[in-house]
């Protein structure tokens, strides 16, 4: 009779056995846990329903395709890639790929080290003969490629997004200019990410073959894969079937901020590609097509010597390879485990997120047209949660469907403050509210506010962001602007005094002070 039943016995004193619970015969499953789903007899349909229900939250606008056992078993595009003109994404509408691009770029590097025109451990100043050496000497191709190199990276600053990545460099002044910090930690070390090794990465491989870095893509991995709807993304390009990029803020949709693709991000993301061009790309790196079985493992296995920052995870080993993430992941419920070589990527308009699960021989990518707005990063978390799900359903494995999209934090303290009033609002979010880093945590909140009519709740908001972060500028900034256009003079030459003493040839600042000298001196009453 047990031989029927599928369970365990603990050694119990006998006594013990008689508070057992029900035994449960071998052919029923152990109920699932609140929200998960069983994928069933028709995998596609799963596939199906978990990409339109994202869709359907209004946090994913993109394509989506999924392979298994080499076969592409599911393709499909949701949303609008232009909104202006109501037009909507197909499987073969073009998208910005952000930071998957970094594969590519190893790829070459990697080809270049088979040729024998590199080598791992070449130092940066070996190449690139102008930069710094107190700190290129340090650096080698192997520590740019890892994330290893202790450079401190670009993107990290607050003037990258509003002003650095708008402007067209030389190459090389970029990166003296942008890729040549100091360090924040010895190369080899640890385990930091970093965009800035990338764009010296993409030069040395400009240095070594005499062709720009999109002449080495196309020529080396998108010509000889076919990969005909893939490319170096340049604005000026007149692009057939690409998809605009956009923000989805906590009020409304805008048009993603405009980015100079060619100095940042460079190699560390300025390609485009389609679904099916990256399936393309999957397939190949299963063979020697592109480059042999010795390098592509040592780009497919992780640098476990040196541990990560906090920001990365703060695991004690590095799951990094050359361009790649490599780990197992274990699913909650089932504990099944799968091996996943992965990378996502995030840019202004743009998210990405691709899973290659090479033990189960399957393919995850999903290609989205929206962003997040500063701060926010619910379309970033959709498109991840899909990505995950996917791969639970490709595996068979129980998966489960998006939630409704919660208020945010914007939208929670904009209901407050017309229900409540601002200070109950600030005192909520003081308690309970999310702070970013970098400060200007409410500012779009205080702008959409002062938009609404609601100056002075936007004012206040400013304000205590400007109390709480007095070191940064851009906020001194937006707030003496904001003073300036409420007609308050006074206060916008005290912000705009405070702002200079910090960056005294900021333009901008320099800007707002003289035209509130100029209303003060006519009687604090702005000219017409």
């Amino acid at each position: 009779m047990l031989a029927i039943y599928r369970i365990a016995l603990p050694r119990l004193a006998l006594i013990g056995l008689f508070f057992l619970p029900p035994l449960q015969a071998q052919d029923e499953s152990p109920p699932l846990p609140p929200g998960y789903f069983e994928v069933g007899s028709d995998k596609i349909a799963a596939l199906k329903r978990l990409c339109q229900a994202t869709a359907d939250t209004g946090l994913f606008s993109g394509a989506v395709l999924v392979a298994d056992q080499g076969e592409v078993i599911y393709e499909e595009a949701f949303g609008l890639a232009n909104r202006e003109w109501n037009i909507p994404n197909t499987t073969d509408t073009k998208f910005r790929l952000a930071s998957v691009s970094k594969q590519f770029g190893t790829m070459v590097m990697m080809q270049l080290v088979e040729e024998g025109r590199v080598d791992l451990d070449d130092k940066v100043t070996d190449h690139l003969l102008y930069y710094r050496k107190d700190t290129g000497d340090k650096i080698t191709i192997h520590h740019l490629m890892s994330h290893q190199s202790g450079i401190r990276d670009f993107t990290a600053s607050f003037d990258y997004r509003g002003q650095i990545s708008r402007l067209s460099f030389d190459p090389d002044e970029f990166i003296k200019e942008h890729c040549s910090s100091d360090l924040q930690h010895e190369p080899g070390t640890i385990y930091s990410y970093c965009n800035a090794g990338y764009v010296i990465l993409g030069r040395i491989i400009e240095k070594v073959t005499r062709k720009s870095f999109e002449q080495n893509v196309q020529e080396r991995i998108f010509t000889p894969l076919g990969m005909k709807s893939s490319g170096y993304d340049r604005n000026a390009t007149i692009l057939e079937k690409r998809a605009r990029g956009y923000t989805r803020g906590p009020f409304e949709y805008a048009n993603a901020e405009f980015m100079e693709m060619d100095s940042s991000p460079g190699a560390a993301g300025s390609l485009y590609s389609t679904v099916g061009d990256m399936f393309l790309w999957d397939r190949a790196l299963y063979t020697d097509k592109l480059l042999g079985q010795k390098h592509r493992d040592l780009m497919f296995t992780p640098n476990r010597d040196v541990p990560e920052v906090k920001a990365a995870g703060g695991r004690a080993q590095s799951r990094y390879g050359y361009g790649w993430q490599i780990y197992t992941r274990s699913h909650p419920v089932t504990k099944r485990k799968t091996k996943v070589i992965n990378h996502g990527g995030a840019i202004n308009g743009f998210r990405a997120m691709e899973n290659r699960l090479v033990d189960d021989d399957a393919f995850i990518i999903v290609l989205c047209n929206q962003g997040d707005s500063q701060g926010g990063s619910a379309v970033w978390n959709a498109v991840v949660n899909l990505s995950t799900e996917l791969i639970h359903v490709v595996t068979a494995q129980p998966y489960k469907m998006p939630g409704k999209p919660r208020l945010t934090q914007d939208q929670r303290m904009y209901e407050m403050i017309v229900s409540d009033g601002v200070d109950a609002a600030i005192d909520w979010f003081n308690e309970k509210g999310k702070k970013a880093a970098w400060g200007g945590t409410t500012m779009i909140l205080a702008q959409q506010l002062i938009k609404d009519g609601r100056t002075d709740e936007g004012i206040q908001l400013m304000e205590l962001e400007v109390e709480s972060a007095p070191g940064k500028v851009w906020l001194l900034r937006k707030l003496a602007e904001t003073y300036l256009n409420a007609g308050r003079p006074k206060e916008a030459l005290d912000m705009a005094q405070q702002g200079l003493e910090r960056k005294p040839e900021d333009e901008k600042l320099i800007s707002i002070k003289a035209e509130a000298e100029q209303d003060l001196s006519s009687g604090g009453v702005p000219k017409p």
